[in-house]
């Protein structure tokens, strides 16, 4: 019974959310990014049989749009992650004052 109301009481902090977001972004960052790259190189092939065009031609297209791609979501990540940290910042700021 003791051990219920303990465990009702805890609350995480917000670093501690803040965390377990990231580890849950990098995760599935690392899960798309070998989803991306196989549809790529599978589907370029497929692409390139069907329209029969060169050996990689479209393959090479599908790896390199992956590739930008994955470039794009890491950039989008950094960028929100930096303005999360400067009105996390701010905030703490405004709150001493």
């Amino acid at each position: 019974m003791l051990g219920c109301g303990i465990m009702q009481q805890y609350k995480p902090d917000q670093e501690h959310i803040r965390m377990l977001e990231a580890l849950a972004t990098v995760s599935s960052l690392a899960f798309m990014a070998v989803i991306d790259f196989m549809l790529a190189y599978f589907g370029g092939d497929w692409l390139d049989r069907h329209l029969e065009t060169g050996d990689h031609t479209m393959r090479g297209i599908c790896i390199a749009l992956a590739v930008i791609s994955l470039i794009m979501t890491y950039y989008n990540l950094i960028q929100r992650s930096i303005y999360s940290r400067n009105d996390a910042g701010k905030k703490k700021k405004q709150d001493e004052k």
